[in-house]
């Protein structure tokens, strides 16, 4: 999964906890020397390919999480607020044990085995895990770390409840959170109707000339990341019956 709103992270979660880095080597032919760093640090040329700022994100999590540099941190991984038996491995060898340590969740299987599976936290967040190995002789291997961004869920709100008149129509509003773009999908009472690739925080659509009173339902929100809520709420359009009139007498 790509990772969105890197400026966000940077400037909520690792600016403020990183007084001195140097990196050497991350793209392989800069050395980078970051003291009290802010988020213009991160306007520099060298620095605004997202591939690089990525890296860079690692590296400052280990950095603040531990105190001390570790040389064999991955790529981060991406996951939503909330998400439960996520997997988790190195390669297993005989007689090894693996001590797990688990921030920004839980650990919900695997004790002291190769592959774990961990439940994490409903709040949003960057956090490390980390694994250290124990062989058959009793030895300790370096730790092994992997840095977490915990994402926010989608929200979406729905608005627009009125009273028409047999033959107009309404305009219905949902309110739209998460990382863009998203897919909406709502109910008019007869189905569902999904609308993919929602770039804004509003969304609106006509009821058009409806038969009867509709109701307009929540049924699921989705971001760019895969992550997604079960929103509620609902509109109700009540339509007004059309008048009859009786003929003229005279």
């Amino acid at each position: 999964m790509k990772l969105t709103n890197i400026n966000n992270i940077l400037e909520s979660y690792i600016c403020p906890k990183v007084d001195y880095l140097q990196i050497s080597g991350v793209n392989g032919l800069h050395t980078f020397e970051l003291s009290n760093p802010t988020l213009s640090t991160f306007s520099n040329p060298k620095l605004r390919d997202m591939k690089l700022a990525k890296k860079l994100l690692i590296l400052l999590v280990i950095m603040f999480g531990l105190n001390v540099f570790i040389s064999n941190a991955q790529t981060a991984d991406t996951v939503c607020a909330g998400t439960s038996g996520k997997t988790y491995w190195v390669t297993a060898k005989t007689g090894s044990t693996y001590n797990w340590t688990i921030n920004g969740g839980s650990q919900a299987t695997g004790g002291s085995t190769n592959s774990i599976t961990i439940d994490f936290d409903n709040s949003t967040g960057v956090d490390t895990i980390y694994v250290q190995e124990t062989d058959s002789n009793g030895c300790l291997a370096d730790p092994v770390a992997l840095a977490i961004v915990r994402m926010p869920l989608p929200t979406a709100n729905i608005t627009g409840a009125t009273t028409l008149c047999h033959n107009d129509s309404a305009q219905i509003t949902v309110s739209l959170t998460g990382t863009y773009p998203l897919s909406l999908t709502y109910s008019d009472g007869s189905g569902n109707i999904t609308v993919n690739n929602i770039s804004s925080s509003s969304y609106q659509f006509y009821t058009g000339v409806l038969p009867s009173t509709t109701t307009y339902s929540l049924v699921s929100v989705e971001d760019v990341l895969s992550c997604s809520s079960t929103p509620s709420g609902s509109a109700v359009v009540t339509v007004l019956p059309k008048p009859t009139t009786s003929q003229i007498f005279h």
